[in-house]
C-alpha cells in the first residue's frame, strides 16, 4: 500500500506536468504559426496567422508601455483575445471582477467554476454564465448563505412577487448554488477530509449530510468518563492544556460569566488565557477563534491585547502566530465571527458561545443570527472547521436552552449536549444524540454478529481486547483490537460484507482509507 501511495503522487505530479506541457505546446505552435511564411501553412492557418499576428503585436505594444495601458476589456474584446487567453489558460476572479471587466462573450472561456458558490448571490453570479457554454457550480448547500443579517437595508420589493411569477425564479433565494442545485445535475463529494478526528464532524454529519460523509474511525479510543463535571470557576486560573487537547472536542464551562452587551469578558479572558497556555508550551498546532457575534470578536481581540501588554513573552509569540506560515501558506491564528469564517480552518479551534446569564441572572433566548432563517447553516460552518481539537468556551449548559422549537436554536443545543458528552467521555450518549438527528442503518453490518463474534471470541482468548462496528459513519471497522487498558487501537479488520464491495474503486477501498 506504502508503494502504491509513492506511485500514486508520483502520477498525480506526472497528470499535472502532462497538462502544462499540452498547454505550452499549443501556446508555442501558435508563436510557430506566426512566425512561419504563408507557403508553409494551410488555408486555416493563414486565417489564425493573421488574427495571431494582430494579437500579438497589440500585447508587444502593451508589455512595452510604461503608462496609459488598455483596460482588460478593451484587450479581450479586440483581436488580443485568442493571444491572451493562450498566455494565460486560467483566470482567478470573482463574478463582479468578471462583470466588470470581461466582454459579454459566451466564447470568452471554455468553462467557468464558481467556488463557495453558496456565497454568491444569484444576481452575482448570473453575468459569469455569459462568458461560457459551461459551467461547473461548486459548493455546500449546509454552508453560509449570502448573508445580510448586518445589514441596515432590509427593504422588500412591493413588485418582487410579481416579477417572481413573471420570470419564473425565486428572487429570495439563498444562493446561486440553491438555484443550481434545483436546475442542474449534481453529485455530492462523499469524503471529509479535513478533521483528523472522526467526532469533530459527526455532529455535522448527522445534522446536515444525512450521515453520507465518509469518514474514519479514530484510533485512540475517548478518554474514560469523567465522575463529575468541572465547571471553571476562576478564568485566571492555570489551564491543564494536555487534558483539554486530549479531547477532540472539549467543553469548557465558565461559571458565573456575565453576558452584556452582546459581550462577555469573562469567555474573552479565559480565551486568551487558553491561547497564551497553548503558544508558552509550544503546543505547535494552529488556531483559530470564533464568536458568535462582531461585538465577542472585538471583546475577545481585546483581550489578548490586553494579556500581551502585561506579558513581553507572550506578546511576542502571539505576534510570530498572528504571522505563522506552514508549508509557504498562511496558517496564523485568527479571530473571527461566525459571518466569515467559511473557507477557514485550522487545527485547534476555540468557540466561544458568548450567550449567558445577564447581570439580573436571567438568560435570553435571543441568540442573534442562529434564530434567523438558515442560522442552523451559520453553525455548520463553525462546528467544521478543526482539524484536531475544538475547543467549546460556554457561560450556559445546554439545557438552559428552551427554545428549541427554533431550527437554529434546537441544532445549537444539541451540539452543545453532544460536545459536552464527548468531552466527558460519554460516547454512547454522544452517539445517542446523532442517532436522534438522523438514525444510520447499521442492517448491512448485522452480519457481523456471527462472523465477526465469533473472530472476536477468538481474537479474546489471545488475551486481547475487541470493540465491534467502531466508528460514527456508514464506515466502520468491523473488529478495532487493543490491548487490555491501552487507549489505542493497535489494529483494524474489514470483514468481506456486502457494503465491503459496495465501493467498486479499488484505489479508494484498500489505498486511501
Amino acid at each position: 500500500i506504502q508503494k502504491i501511495n509513492k506511485l500514486l503522487a508520483k502520477y498525480y505530479d506526472q497528470n499535472v506536468e502532462s497538462i502544462r506541457t499540452k498547454i505550452r505546446a499549443q501556446f508555442l505552435d501558435k508563436i510557430r504559426i506566426t512566425e512561419s511564411v504563408a507557403a508553409q501553412l494551410t488555408p486555416e492557418e493563414k486565417i489564425l496567422k493573421k488574427e495571431y499576428n494582430a494579437g500579438r503585436r497589440i500585447l508587444e505594444n502593451e508589455f512595452g508601455k510604461s503608462m496609459r495601458y488598455k483596460s482588460i476589456r478593451d484587450l479581450a474584446t479586440g483581436e488580443a483575445n485568442n493571444m491572451m487567453t493562450s498566455i494565460k489558460p486560467v483566470w482567478l476572479m470573482s463574478p463582479l471582477s468578471v462583470s466588470d471587466t470581461m466582454p459579454l462573450d459566451h466564447n470568452m472561456f471554455d468553462v467557468v467554476i464558481y467556488d463557495e458558490a453558496s456565497q454568491i448571490t444569484v444576481e452575482e453570479g448570473v453575468p459569469a454564465l455569459f462568458r461560457t457554454k459551461q459551467t461547473i457550480i461548486v459548493g455546500d448547500e449546509m454552508q453560509m448563505p449570502p448573508t445580510n443579517f448586518f445589514s441596515s437595508n432590509n427593504i422588500v420589493d412591493e413588485e418582487e412577487e410579481e416579477t417572481e411569477n413573471t420570470i419564473g425564479i425565486s428572487l429570495d433565494a439563498d444562493s446561486l448554488l440553491n438555484q443550481g442545485a434545483r436546475k442542474l445535475s449534481s453529485v455530492m463529494l462523499g469524503w471529509h477530509y479535513r478533521s483528523r478526528r472522526e467526532s469533530l464532524i459527526s455532529f455535522s454529519n448527522a445534522a446536515f449530510y444525512n450521515r453520507n460523509l465518509l469518514t474514519i474511525p479514530d484510533c485512540k479510543i475517548h478518554q474514560e468518563k469523567n465522575t463529575e463535571f468541572d465547571a471553571v470557576q476562576d478564568i485566571f486560573e492555570a489551564i491543564d492544556i494536555e487534558t483539554i487537547l486530549n479531547k477532540s472536542i472539549s467543553f469548557q464551562y465558565i461559571e458565573n460569566a456575565v453576558y452584556e452587551n452582546r459581550k462577555n469578558k469573562d469567555e474573552a479572558n479565559y480565551i486568551a488565557n487558553l491561547v497564551a497556555k497553548i503558544l508558552k508550551d509550544k503546543i505547535g498546532k494552529s488556531i483559530g477563534i470564533v464568536a458568535f457575534s462582531m461585538s465577542q470578536q472585538g471583546e475577545i481581540e481585546a483581550a489578548l491585547e490586553r494579556l500581551a501588554y502585561k506579558d513581553a513573552a507572550f506578546e511576542r509569540l502571539l505576534e510570530e502566530e498572528y504571522q505563522r506560515e506552514d508549508e509557504d501558506s498562511f496558517n496564523g491564528l485568527f479571530v473571527k465571527n461566525l459571518e466569515n469564517v467559511q473557507g477557514d480552518e485550522r487545527d485547534i479551534i476555540i468557540m466561544s458561545v458568548c450567550y449567558g446569564h445577564n447581570t439580573g441572572g436571567r438568560l435570553l433566548m435571543n441568540f442573534g443570527p442562529i434564530n434567523r432563517k438558515g442560522g442552523e447553516k451559520r453553525l455548520n460552518v463553525i462546528f467544521s472547521r478543526a482539524k484536531q481539537n475544538m475547543i467549546v468556551v460556554s457561560s450556559m449548559m445546554p439545557h438552559e436552552i428552551k427554545n428549541d422549537y427554533n431550527v437554529g436554536a434546537n441544532y445549537f443545543k444539541k451540539f452543545l449536549s453532544y460536545a459536552k458528552n464527548i468531552s466527558e467521555g460519554r460516547i454512547e450518549d454522544a452517539n445517542l444524540i446523532l442517532d436522534g438527528l438522523n438514525k444510520y442503518d447499521d442492517a448491512i453490518n448485522d452480519t457481523t454478529s456471527v462472523l465477526g463474534k465469533q473472530l472476536a471470541e477468538e481474537i479474546e482468548k489471545m488475551g486481547y481486547s475487541v470493540d465491534l462496528n467502531v466508528g460514527q459513519s456508514h464506515f466502520k471497522c468491523n473488529l478495532a483490537i487493543k490491548k487490555a487498558k491501552e487507549s489505542k487501537y493497535k489494529l483494524g479488520i474489514l470483514l468481506d460484507l456486502p457494503i465491503h464491495y459496495a465501493n467498486e474503486n479499488v484505489l479508494e477501498q484498500y489505498c486511501q482509507k
